[in-house]
């Protein structure tokens, strides 16, 4: 009972926004220990409380679809009463920790937040709209704000990334549902890939993440070394995954470019984070975060991740030439 309670939380999405609302504590400053602790519980206890309503709400249309036919509602594990009852607790517990801790507007974004994944998104918009996850991803931004005010009133360049996971959240989610079109249409969920030629699909999906880099390019000049040395590093890499898919790639080509937006995504709020807390020698900080990135890209890639029985494409051959020249290059240094 506990593991499938647990699923219904949706952890590695959690976890997720839970990085990027620590990350924004880390940019306005800093938190108390204690305090940061309190933030990451109570973060991580909205979004677990959201996605368990999410799951509950869509326990009807989870049965249909390959990918969530074996969520414990769908399966009829759980008691559906028992199941909200867990995510009702989790909100109240996540409010009550929030409310001791942190400052009463950094709960309200988190708030905010569960509002727009539960009632705008999974309620409202999901099965009756493509902007669903347009609109809906506003869920996405508000640990960041939440994040930001739990350090010191709200100011522009948390705006500017709450902005940046608005502006993403469709070129992830799309290029996931790219592979998921089918069962999300049977299941009646009005996705853009569900709905729309494959042609608007690309043209959507890369009109996002070319949207996506021009918010974080805004953030460039105000931002420390480290959020730039992970934009110089890792913009490139992104857009070229987007872009392969968007100028004609297939299912694999999506899959790509959903892993790849996650570590776009991770990257750039660690080194956001990092430049709130570190100072001086920026110039070391900016490389070892470009270093870093391309790292973390190249890695990705290599190692091909797989959505459903849909393996990523694989590596570009420039990517294993420059990771056997690495190898090369180590076994002189090393003898």
């Amino acid at each position: 009972m506990f593991s499938d309670l647990l699923s219904l939380t949706k952890p590695r999405i959690a976890a997720l926004l839970s990085l990027t609302g620590t990350g924004a504590t880390f940019a306005a400053g800093g938190l108390p220990l204690a305090d940061l602790l309190a933030f990451v519980l109570a973060g991580l206890g909205m979004a677990g409380g959201a996605a368990v309503c999410n799951c509950y709400y869509d326990r009807d249309i989870d049965p249909i679809m390959d990918r969530t036919a074996g969520r414990p509602l769908a399966q009829g594990r759980l008691d559906s009463r028992l199941a909200l009852a867990f995510g009702v607790g989790l909100l109240v517990a996540a409010t009550g920790i929030g409310l001791w801790a942190l400052a009463p507007v950094s709960v309200a974004y988190m708030w905010l937040g569960v509002a727009a994944y539960v009632g705008l998104y999974t309620v409202l918009l999901k099965r009756q709209h493509w902007l669903g996850v347009v609109l809906g991803g506003s869920a996405g931004s508000f640990p960041v704000l939440a994040g930001w005010t739990a350090v010191r009133p709200l100011a522009v360049p948390a705006v500017a990334m709450a902005t940046l996971v608005f502006v993403w959240t469709p070129a992830h989610a799309w290029a996931l549902a790219v592979v998921y079109r089918d069962e999300f249409a049977a299941a009646g969920v009005a996705t853009l890939p569900a709905v729309a030629p494959v042609d608007r699909v690309r043209r959507a999906v890369w009109t996002s993440a070319v949207g996506t880099v021009a918010v974080a390019a805004a953030l460039v000049p105000v931002a420390g070394p480290a959020y730039a040395g992970s934009f110089v590093g890792g913009v490139p890499l992104f857009l070229f995954a987007y872009r392969t898919f968007a100028g004609g790639g297939g299912e694999s080509h999506a899959v790509r470019a959903f892993f790849t937006s996650n570590v776009l995504l991770t990257v750039t709020f660690v080194a956001w984070g990092v430049d709130g807390v570190v100072a001086g020698r920026p110039l070391v900080t900016g490389t070892v975060a470009a270093t870093g990135t391309v790292v973390a890209f190249v890695g990705l890639w290599i190692a091909r991740p797989s959505l459903g029985d849909v393996r990523a494409a694989p590596a570009p051959n420039w990517v294993g030439r420059a990771v056997r020249a690495y190898d090369r290059l180590r076994v002189r240094v090393t003898g």
